[in-house]
């Protein structure tokens, strides 16, 4: 799905789709067809399928050097004859610039959802979302937050105050617009919640920018059981 270049480790996303997996490697070729083919296994099998996978692996590649990738999944052998050994078949290829590159894309993320996971009824909470950009500067980027069950949303968050975002919403989520994050930014944005009555509930929120090549960490979900006061 995605691969980041920040030498000599590599991050790589990708989805399994094959009951039968027993171990991914992550090849790595230069774009410009010089150079050292690299191999690093970053997966054993994947239990299930259609399962995302984001793996951080030091894949000894040259800093300043554009790559492409593959991910080649090993599978188990089958009891008939033609699958005693198993098979061997590669993904689709997706190449990538190094980081500081000025073709380098930005790589906006969503961190973890911070705040009360069993806060009492008819009360109010903050919650804290982070955010982050290890890629190249992003311009243009939305946060999405939405809210259920048990968790209300008192008011957005004041715009302009993180990073330039424009909020607006309601009580079930809102939607911040026009962020501008450099890279290696890193912040919190809130929710000034309701608990409205005992019982679950969730905050979910999300964050895109366009060009963004890795969609694997770009939602998180928090939730929460409210109890009687």
């Amino acid at each position: 799905m995605s691969v980041q270049l920040d030498a000599p480790d590599v991050t790589v996303t990708f989805r399994d789709t094959d009951p039968d997996d027993s171990r991914h490697i992550l090849v790595l070729r230069p774009k410009d067809g010089t150079g050292e083919t690299r191999r690093v296994e970053v997966a054993g099998e994947v239990p299930s399928v259609n399962r995302t996978v984001v793996k951080t692996v030091n894949a000894g590649i040259r800093a300043g050097v554009a790559y492409c990738a593959v991910i080649n999944t090993g599978t188990r052998g089958s009891e008939d004859v033609g699958g005693a050994f198993g098979t061997n078949y590669n993904s689709n290829e997706v190449c990538s610039e190094p980081a500081g590159s000025a073709n380098a894309p930005s790589d906006v993320a969503i961190g973890s959802i911070t705040g009360e996971e069993n806060p009492p009824a008819g009360t109010n909470r903050n919650y804290w979302i982070g955010y982050s950009n290890p890629g190249a500067d992003a311009t243009g980027v939305t946060i999405t937050v939405q809210t259920s069950g048990t968790v209300t949303v008192r008011r957005p968050p004041e715009s302009g105050t993180f990073n330039g975002f424009q909020c607006s919403g309601g009580s079930t989520g809102y939607t911040c617009t026009g962020g501008n994050l450099p890279k290696g930014t890193k912040n919190q944005i809130p929710v000034l919640a309701t608990i409205t009555r005992a019982g679950p509930g969730a905050i979910h929120a999300t964050i895109t920018a366009e060009g963004d090549p890795n969609p694997g960490n770009n939602r998180s979900t928090l939730g929460v059981l409210a109890v009687s006061k």
